[in-house]
């Protein structure tokens, strides 16, 4: 997410992670990965949550003080995105590719002692992982801390930008919102499909002579 477009744009791209998440949850599934649902479902939209708090603070610290111009206080948005130790250190720890691993490493040590968390932990550090690479590659100037918590500055400078008109925005905006309807779709056609399999067992055990 952008920090001049918090409010609104949070919303979307928040709901997209979600979405592509928990698509492919049920592909990995199939293919043997044992996941924890709750914890994969989490872990898609828990890089965003520190900002989005964050950002409803800062909106209401301003509307209780002198409202200022709107380009002043975008202008004092970025600066505590960007600088402030209060928002880099919440915003970028779930988005860490380091942290992340950390997280996986640790969860694949819990799973082979028997411990529950094991599968929670690896599915929270996969599907933050997959949120993170999406940000990277789809923000140009304002992503993810690629060395965090070791280096504060560095982002990789994607050439497109989900918001930014100079970086395709406009496009990408567009094939968000598609991408968006036909992930929704599928999750409807998957929960029909799978109530129409529940009903059919239920009647076959319902039936004469099924015991």
């Amino acid at each position: 997410m952008h920090p001049k477009h918090a409010g609104k744009s949070q919303t979307m791209q928040t709901q997209s992670h979600f979405l592509m998440t928990a698509v492919l949850r049920p592909a990995l599934e199939k293919r043997g990965v044992t996941l924890h649902t709750k914890a994969f479902l989490l872990g898609s939209v828990l890089p965003d949550i520190p900002l989005f708090l964050l950002s409803i603070q800062f909106g209401a610290l301003a509307a209780m003080g002198e409202h200022g111009a709107n380009e002043e206080l975008m202008a004092q948005y970025d600066w505590h995105f960007f600088n402030d130790p209060v928002w880099i250190v919440p915003h970028n720890f779930f988005h860490a590719p380091f942290i992340l691993a950390v997280i996986f490493l640790l969860g694949l040590l819990l799973r082979k002692r028997g411990s529950p968390w094991g599968a929670r932990l690896i599915s929270l550090a996969l599907a933050a992982g997959l949120h993170t690479g999406v940000d990277i590659f789809t923000h140009h100037s304002d992503g993810p801390l690629l060395l965090f918590p070791f280096d504060w500055r560095t982002r990789f400078a994607s050439p497109i930008s989900y918001w930014d008109p100079n970086h395709y925005g406009r496009v990408f905006r567009r094939f968000e919102l598609a991408l968006d309807v036909l992930l929704l779709g599928s999750l409807l056609w998957m929960w029909w499909k799978g109530r129409q399999v529940r009903r059919a067992a239920e009647a076959i055990s319902l039936s004469p002579g099924s015991d």
